[in-house]
């Protein structure tokens, strides 16, 4: 009898330990949280191609930046927005804070001429009035379609390149790869600065076995933009590049995420990007003064930004209250009473808020 029982323990304790490790197991098969990430206001100045593809009837440019568009609005890194609020229009709501136009120190001041020796009191104007940089985006980002070219084994059929164009000899040819090469660029919007350029290519080769093209006459039009399968590879090359120019800015030094104060008072601001961007109830973001360095009046239309440089020690930590549409109010969680937040002021990604796993899903 005894062994029967100390049998039944042990099938009892085997059939626990298999629940357990299946239990363990299914837990590690959990897919890992993806990391959040906040989307950058941009807006593009153009995307252009040769002259070649731009005929009276079809203005291939305007038809590949209507088409980065749409790729914009798909992808996670980067939001499209070309109405920014004009700084005229702060002039009252700056005004509510109560707050007091800050001058710039001396320090900043010797800072500059230790950096710029040869550097003459005239030549620059420092100011701490950071409105003006509400009215513009993250980056400007122009593109060019450098060469777009088809082929029929080794023979190019049409297509144009930094050296040559060549259209078909006749309506009726056939192909069997397309390929695309394009060049980005992300300028900052104050100092025109270029901070980032990339190159791609893509290559289309999935057409059928003797795929041929009978146009009936020679015409570059919307026609020949969809039977040629250059629309797909247009897309296929903007996405591409779009990825490209993401990935690059990413890498380098100070290109991070950020955006910029619009409103503030003495315990909330309202910052510029809204839900748009991917910004979140709970979100927390660090915020900075900067002191800034011009060529011109300092916010002037045809001014350009040398350089800024943060005044703020210990910055402020904001959370997002909410998200709405292109901007956002969030609550300060460390308010000073010797000092404020400006309008302007540059706020970056503290912590993104993460969703709590529920206990159900921690099952599953």
């Amino acid at each position: 009898m005894s062994n029967i029982n100390g049998k039944k323990l042990l099938s009892v304790a085997a059939l626990m330990s298999l629940a357990v490790l299946t239990m363990a197991n299914q837990q590690c098969k959990q897919e890992p949280v993806k990391a959040r990430s906040l989307k950058k206001n941009v807006q593009v100045l153009k995307v252009e191609a040769s002259s070649f593809l731009d005929n009276a009837g079809f203005n291939f440019s305007e038809v590949a930046q209507s088409q980065f568009s749409g790729v914009i609005f798909e992808e996670e890194s980067m939001f499209e927005r070309n109405i920014y609020p004009k700084p005229e229009q702060l002039t009252q709501a700056a005004a509510a804070t109560g707050m007091q136009k800050a001058t710039v120190e001396d320090k900043q001041m010797v800072q500059l001429k230790t950096w710029f020796p040869t550097m003459k009191a005239s030549d620059v104007e420092l100011s701490r009035d950071s409105s003006c940089l509400v009215s513009r985006p993250q980056h400007f980002l122009y593109g060019k379609i450098n060469s777009l070219e088809a082929y029929s084994g080794a023979a190019l059929q049409f297509g144009f390149n930094s050296t040559a164009v060549q259209i078909p000899l006749t309506a009726k040819f056939k192909m069997d790869k397309m390929r695309m090469d394009l060049s980005f660029h992300a300028y900052d919007p104050w100092s025109s600065q270029q901070m980032a350029a990339t190159n791609s290519a893509v290559t289309k080769t999935d057409y059928s076995v003797g795929f041929g093209i009978d146009l009936g006459i020679i015409h570059i039009g919307p026609e020949f933009y969809r039977v040629t399968g250059m629309a797909e590879t247009v897309l296929k090359g903007l996405k591409q590049s779009l990825a490209d120019i993401s990935a690059k800015l990413k890498s380098l030094d100070r290109q991070e995420w950020h955006t910029r104060v619009l409103i503030s008072r003495d315990n909330y601001v309202v910052i510029v990007g809204g839900a748009e961007l991917g910004l979140k109830k709970g979100d927390r973001l660090k915020v900075e003064n900067e002191v800034h360095d011009w060529m011109g009046a300092p916010c002037g239309e045809g001014s350009t930004l040398l350089g800024s440089v943060s005044v703020t020690n210990d910055p402020w930590i904001i959370e997002v209250e909410d998200a709405g549409d292109l901007m956002s109010k969030a609550r300060v969680l460390n308010p000073r009473e010797d000092d404020s937040i400006e309008v302007g002021a540059l706020t970056r990604v503290s912590t993104l808020y993460v969703e709590p796993v529920s206990a159900t899903q921690a099952k599953k």
